[in-house]
């Protein structure tokens, strides 16, 4: 009973505690709002990058790459090289139709050249890709100009043409090797799309026909790889255990493995816990400036303890428990902590608007639930900060001899 009676007065005292001494109050608050907003801006911003990531690559979370680590060319003088062969792709195919009929298989040339405006002496590194006219169709949206067909020109991505102001009509030098130089006119330009897959880019590339990349480029008769996508996304796992089977478990091998499978849910999930560590680390540099606020709430909140001795002493002559003298010290830290946190995580939510739209142009990722949760975990690391900081003040305190502090001055 006499634990309810004195309980709102304790609260009224502390406030008013906190009043007398303001700016000593407000300076500790700011090392709060500082270290929330440190470690909550750095923690939303990495789940942004997360998120940003991961939808990229969504569409792509049924496909696989298989890239050829061995292979031998053909024509006339035999050679092993890395690559693709047609009875590799055959052998592939086999391996996929023993899981699924519902498939789609493209073998592509990849490769990269520094490019440069006809006429410009100004070069740039571009992505080089060849694939069937049908595949490329199928695979990037044309947003001016149409398909190469043959040996009739290419297509580029949009970044590409406005960077280097090219467009439907415009021609393009790939200078070679031997000090000739290719010249290619530009027939469509794609949309800006973005990454497709984790292995195909469209914002940097130029994209040709077979016919066209074999005429300026060795292949020896290799694709450099082929894309897998499945209808089912469970028959992905299976896809991937009869291709490894088949591929790389032949025992008229003189190698383990003949191809490389690569998936885009492992790529996903090893960058997400790169940028979940990078996140940590950096949200752990922001905590320092916690430490240093909580070293700041517990001198303010020990330099109170010893103002109040006579008060202290008071409260306890006329029966107020040990108890109840740790609650109102310990209303002061967590006044100081809610309030600071709050505004901090309030700060954390534009700072973190500010550095995700200029990284990632994208403001949309703030409202996802994996960004926004930082903010609440953020206040109440605050607040915890403040609490655990005004634990031996409070217990100080309450074990003061009324006596002693009676007679304080």
């Amino acid at each position: 009973m006499n634990e309810k009676i004195f309980s709102p007065v304790f609260f009224d005292l502390s406030v008013r505690n906190l009043r007398l001494n303001f700016l000593r109050s407000l300076l500790a608050m700011i090392g709060i709002i500082i270290g929330v907003v440190a470690i909550t801006s750095m923690g939303m911003t990495g789940a942004a990058f997360s998120e940003e990531l991961t939808g990229s690559l969504t569409g792509t979370s049924n496909s696989i790459t298989v890239s050829g680590i061995a292979s031998t060319g053909s024509g006339p003088n035999s050679y092993t090289a890395s690559g693709l062969s047609t009875k590799d792709l055959r052998n592939i195919e086999s391996a996929i139709e023993s899981v699924t009929e519902n498939y789609v298989l493209i073998p592509m040339y990849t490769g990269y050249d520094m490019v440069r405006p006809a006429g410009s002496e100004e070069q740039m590194q571009a992505s080089i890709y060849g694939l069937s006219s049908a595949d490329i169709e199928s695979l990037v949206t044309v947003e001016e100009g149409k398909v190469p067909t043959g040996n009739n020109g290419v297509i580029i991505g949009r970044q590409l043409a406005d960077d280097y102001d090219l467009s439907v009509g415009s021609r393009i030098e790939i200078p070679q090797r031997n000090s000739t130089t290719i010249s290619v006119r530009v027939v469509g330009i794609m949309a800006n799309s973005g990454s497709m897959t984790f292995t195909f880019s469209t914002d940097n590339a130029i994209i040709g026909t077979t016919d066209w990349y074999e005429r300026f480029h060795e292949t020896g008769g290799l694709y450099t790889s082929a894309m897998i996508t499945v209808d089912d996304l469970n028959d992905l796992d299976p896809v991937i255990a009869a291709i490894e089977e088949k591929m790389n478990g032949r025992a008229d091998r003189t190698t383990d493995d003949t191809v490389m499978i690569s998936d885009a849910r492992q790529f996903v999930e090893s960058m997400q816990e790169s940028i979940g560590m990078i996140s940590v680390f950096i949200m752990a540099l922001g905590g320092i400036s916690l430490v240093v606020a909580a070293v700041s709430i517990f001198n303010v909140m020990l330099m109170s303890v010893n103002e109040r001795i006579r008060e202290i002493g008071i409260l306890r002559s006329i029966g107020t428990l040990r108890s109840q003298i740790i609650q109102m010290f310990l209303y002061e830290a967590a006044v100081i902590g809610f309030i600071g946190a709050v505004i901090g995580g309030i700060l954390s939510l534009l700072a973190a608007a500010v550095v995700i739209s200029l990284m990632l142009g994208d403001i949309s990722l703030m409202f996802n639930l994996s960004v926004l949760m930082y903010i609440p975990y953020g206040i109440v690391i605050g607040v915890s900060v403040c609490l655990l900081s005004g634990l031996y003040p409070a217990w100080k305190a309450a074990n003061l001899n009324p006596v002693e502090a009676l007679a304080s001055d």
